[in-house]
């Protein structure tokens, strides 16, 4: 792997990334000058500490919009196949090309006009790319939906071995400062997705084997994946008690 910084982002085995400041960013950057990664920069050296020693060959992620985080995942793991849903139509410009030119893009299975909570869709994917073969790593960048993002955990997390690890980013848009009322406009009314972080953690308490260790940050969390057995229908709803009684499900905020 190579990695230069750089006043755009950085360059990563020659593909040019940038990162964003702000969710302006999202939509404003050019396809010109990179693959648009939608992330901040203290997010990416996370990442490249999390994955220094860890192998991937099994990928799935759920949102591509732009492309830029699939191809950052492909080219830092280097997976046998990474496999990307997104409810858009299509790829973007700027994914098209790193998909026709990127150095490792011939791992990368893209599928569009995908819902994350067609849990019958999602299966159908799973079962045709990687037959009963256990994920190593999935990473949620999809809806932000509590129940939506609820439901491909739900399907998604027993897939994968023990010791993998299941991100989940962009879970606190409910509690951040948000004068200008972005979060609002896109997510109000909605149930805050920090319900199903404080399911998880919950769930790591009460069962320990199933969820060894849990890392919150500000803006996305980071589940790894114990040995315990989830289990047809699992559901992590299920799995988190106060005092014996079960919490989760629900909206706490409500």
């Amino acid at each position: 792997m190579s990695i230069v910084w750089n006043d755009k982002g950085f360059q990563l085995n020659g593909t040019q990334f940038q990162l964003i400041t702000n969710l302006h960013d999202l939509f404003a950057l050019k396809d010109q000058e990179g693959l648009v990664l939608g992330k901040p920069r203290d997010l990416i050296e996370t990442y490249l500490d999390l994955f220094s020693d860890f192998s991937a060959p099994r990928i799935f992620e759920l949102g591509i919009f732009r492309g830029g985080s699939t191809a950052f995942f492909n080219e830092l793991l280097r997976p046998e196949k990474l496999v990307a849903i997104d409810f858009m139509e299509d790829a973007r410009p700027g994914f098209k090309n790193y998909l026709d030119t990127g150095a490792n893009a011939a791992s990368v299975r893209p599928y569009f006009q995908v819902d994350q909570a067609d849990k019958q869709r999602l299966d159908e994917i799973y079962t045709s790319e990687f037959g009963s073969a256990p994920l190593d790593l999935v990473v949620d960048d999809a809806s932000h939906m509590l129940e939506q993002t609820r439901i491909s955990f739900n399907f998604l997390f027993p897939k994968l071995r023990p010791g993998g690890f299941y991100i989940i980013e962009d879970w606190s848009w409910a509690h951040v400062y948000d004068p200008g009322k972005i979060f609002d406009k896109n997510f109000g009314g909605q149930p805050p997705m920090s319900n199903l972080i404080i399911e998880i953690m919950l769930a790591s308490a009460y069962h320990q084997r199933l969820i060894p260790e849990l890392r919150i940050y500000p803006t996305y969390a980071i589940v790894r994946k114990g040995d315990a057995e989830t289990g047809p229908g699992f559901d992590i709803a299920k799995q988190c008690f106060v005092r014996g009684t079960c919490v989760g499900g629900g909206d706490l905020f409500g």
